[in-house]
């Protein structure tokens, strides 16, 4: 429904000619403290056998244009002089509590229907918040993953998106979260540096074996990581009598040759010790391209 106008200081005036019951131009004598904009409501004849409200749609000198007949009156003829007032109907009490029941309870829901007004419709669950896509235009966005933290992404069509804290690679805390696994080191294991940066396979190696850095099994290392950006991981692997060592290093499933501290590369593991590889990673170009640089170091 469109806005309607309202004023406090209306002044009753007349009508300076009759008006039958279809012509939709009307003339007043006056229009003293009459609402500045349009629509507004009028009534004609009040408290006679013959009222009429009228919806005024146009103003112009003192001739109104209107619409006849509104909220349940009827249109009638009115001579010159009959009594006009500015005032309100029952639709004004009616639209206003239909509003505030459209729902039970307190608040009242909002809908579409309510102009101006974001609908609750348009969330869907706890966390959703209201954002936009461009001017005057809101929209849902989704809550995040837990931990997640949200962030500007001017490529989003909110301009706004949920990252793992991770993601920017600034290191907010002294902790490091570490991932302990029972198992043996053997073939391919994933480094999953959204899940920790530290990662400590607790049973004895049972082969040499690839190291695969990467986000997760849904998100690329390359994702999370911008030119100039690097991070650190720890791979300690637990070797018993016969050792073993991470032969192959990969980013995304694609090899990298380390720059190993000392100059040269490990070749063995050490019996019955645990192994710490540490791995800095930067990216140095888009395509992508890293620099990662290793150390291996025994603790018996």
């Amino acid at each position: 429904m469109a806005r309607r106008y309202y004023s406090s200081t209306a002044v009753a005036t007349t009508l300076s000619a009759s008006a039958n019951n279809s012509t939709t131009s009307i003339t007043v004598t006056a229009l003293s403290g009459f609402p500045v904009s349009t629509p507004w409501t009028a009534i004609i004849d009040p408290d006679t056998a013959s009222e009429e409200v009228v919806e005024v749609t146009n103003v112009s000198g003192t001739t109104l244009t209107v619409t006849r007949g509104v909220d349940g009156t009827s249109a009638v003829s009115h001579s010159a002089g009959a009594v006009f007032r500015h005032g309100v109907s029952g639709r004004d009490f009616d639209e206003a509590n239909a509003h505030v029941n459209t729902t039970s309870g307190n608040p009242h829901s909002v809908t579409a229907a309510d102009v101006g007004a974001v609908a609750n419709s348009l969330v869907d669950a706890k966390g959703d918040l209201i954002a936009a896509t461009a001017d005057n235009t809101p929209a849902r966005l989704a809550v995040g993953t837990n931990n997640y933290v949200l962030t500007a992404a001017s490529g989003e069509s909110t301009g706004l998106k949920y990252s793992n804290i991770l993601t920017n690679l600034i290191n907010l805390s002294p902790e490091e979260r570490a991932n302990v696994v029972a198992s043996a080191a053997t073939g391919t294991i994933n480094i999953d540096v959204l899940t920790a940066s530290v990662w400590f396979y607790t049973s004895d190696a049972s082969a040499n074996h690839t190291i695969n850095f990467r986000g997760d099994s849904g998100t690329t290392l390359s994702s999370l990581l911008t030119v100039g950006d690097s991070i650190s991981v720890m791979w300690l692997v637990t070797n018993g009598s016969t050792p073993y060592y991470p032969n192959v290093v990969q980013i995304d499933g694609s090899s990298v040759t380390p720059k190993w501290a000392g100059g040269t590369a490990p070749t063995a593991g050490n019996a019955s010790s645990i192994d710490a590889y540490s791995f800095s990673i930067i990216k140095t170009a888009a395509t992508p391209t890293y620099t990662v640089f290793g150390g291996q170091t025994k603790f018996a």
